[in-house]
């Protein structure tokens, strides 16, 4: 009996090239390496700063928490990105008339510039990539993206997204007290307590929106 037959992958069928995210993450790798370089070259931006100076742009006002639940990234990975945009003058930030905890972002009017320059750039640079699909193509190939991003989103949502599982109560199997030989005095408050007693911490400090316009 062959491999075929038997139902075991052929060579072709077990590569991983063949698989659609490989395909979808070597074409990312290849865009943002010849984007970086231009970008850079022309317009003296990364890529982070780009994706943050776009998204500023199309969505403002918006807090650092927009930003990052669009790009699909930390606080502190936005950040830096943000803080050098507001270094370099193009966008500026206030505090929400909602809630003074927030801060809000804006392109500054030399940001709103450099914006409609830079989409022009990649806009000419996606139309000369997509050239050799038709109207109706391109439509389906968009059409088709979006499909598959909505199940990436949801898989991602159902992963790291689910609700915090239900912490156990606090009165919940308390461990029998221990009993002292006669004679002997039980700990003053304030001395070294046992290391089981020790609680862990509550974890890192979170993330906050930026406040000044330093990194």
């Amino acid at each position: 009996m062959s491999a075929r037959s038997r139902g075991a992958p052929t060579k072709a069928e077990g590569d991983v090239r063949r698989l659609l995210m490989f395909r979808i993450l070597r074409l990312a790798t290849i865009g943002e390496r010849t984007g970086q370089l231009r970008i850079s070259g022309e317009f003296g931006l990364n890529l982070g700063e780009w994706r943050a100076l776009g998204l500023i742009h199309a969505l403002q006002p918006v807090t650092l928490a927009e930003l990052a639940a669009e790009l699909y990234l930390d606080k502190a990975q936005i950040s830096r990105s943000v803080s050098d945009l507001i270094r370099k003058g193009l966008v500026s930030h206030s505090a929400s008339l909602q809630d003074r905890r927030q801060t809000l972002f804006v392109p500054t009017a030399a940001g709103r510039r450099l914006h409609d320059r830079v989409l022009a750039f990649t806009s000419a640079r996606n139309e000369m990539i997509t050239r050799s699909l038709s109207p109706k193509e391109k439509a389906e190939l968009l059409r088709l993206l979006d499909k598959v991003t909505e199940a990436t989103v949801q898989s991602f949502d159902e992963i790291f997204r689910r609700p915090a599982k239900q912490r156990p109560e606090r009165n919940a199997a308390k461990p029998p007290s221990r009993s002292r030989p006669a004679g002997t005095r039980s700990p003053r408050r304030g001395s070294q307590r046992d290391a089981t007693q020790i609680r862990p911490s509550r974890g890192a400090p979170r993330v906050r929106d930026l406040k000044t316009a330093g990194p």
